[in-house]
């Protein structure tokens, strides 16, 4: 009985050939895909807390764009000439303050792209219901108005534009029509910001085939275009994809035109 089909003898290796490396190449693309997941959590939670930070001071871009680079050292994607005693013991050995700001420093000096970008309020919506406000100053002496109640701060001379953010019970909350859309008072003070950040495939094949794979598809999008200089950058062999997230957030500061704040024109936010 044992020698009744001979011919079938070793026929389990050439099966076992050709399937184990699609296991491999299976098992790689998982991996490679936790990794992404792990990345987009990454990359959310950077872009909630940028937008936060937005939110309370006044939508500059500046600021939210510190704050996630400072979130998205946590990957280490950092170019190989910029890796140094700091960068390296501030991502992985002992981090503390000085290094875990040069691991930022660095990281944003590897991703040249602009990561930030708020979507709304738009530069209609803003000239629409900005109005000049006044600042409060530092202020002593016979200087402040209210000194006799403790008082130590006055109106600055110079009025910025601002969208609105106090009283807005008290204010008009009719809808508008705003670059075509009904948009009232409550709807500028909203704050969306979308960010996006050229992730680094790292699992050997797995990262080739899926960065080709979704290449096809999405080459022409400007994510896509950022993501290419990424290449030249890191060093043939690197496979970057954009990975985007996506927040909205109430004002707690009255937004306003980063770097030209008097005139409200020429604003780096939008």
């Amino acid at each position: 009985m044992l020698n009744s089909h001979p011919s079938q003898r070793g026929q389990a290796l050439p099966e076992m050939l050709i399937a184990f490396p699609l296991v491999v190449i299976m098992v790689m693309g998982i991996v490679q895909i936790a990794l992404v997941y792990r990345g987009k959590a990454t990359v959310n939670n950077a872009t909630f807390l940028a937008a936060r930070s937005g939110a309370l001071n006044h939508g500059y871009m500046a600021k939210m764009e510190r704050v996630f680079w400072s979130r998205m050292v946590a990957l280490g994607q950092i170019r190989p000439e910029l890796r140094s005693g700091s960068t390296t013991e501030g991502l992985f050995d002992s981090p503390d303050q000085a290094k875990l700001l040069a691991s930022k420093v660095a990281l944003a000096t590897s991703h040249t792209y602009k990561p930030i970008e708020v979507v709304w309020p738009s530069r209609e919506v803003f000239d629409y219901f900005a109005v000049p406000v006044k600042d409060l100053e530092p202020c002593s002496g016979a200087g402040c108005p209210f000194s006799d109640y403790g008082g130590a701060f006055k109106p600055a001379v110079k009025s910025v534009f601002e969208i609105p953010v106090d009283n807005l019970d008290a204010r008009d909350s009719s809808l508008h029509t705003v670059d075509g859309s009904k948009v009232n008072l409550m709807d500028a003070n909203l704050l969306s910001v979308r960010s996006r950040y050229c992730y680094d495939l790292e699992v050997p094949v797995a990262n080739f085939i899926i960065w080709r794979t979704l290449r096809a598809v999405n080459a022409a999008e400007a994510d896509w275009q950022a993501c290419e200089i990424m290449t030249a950058a890191f060093g043939e062999n690197r496979y970057f994809i954009p990975v985007v997230g996506h927040t909205v957030i109430r004002m707690q500061s009255g937004f306003r035109c980063e770097g030209d704040e008097e005139a409200g024109v020429n604003c780096e936010n939008f």
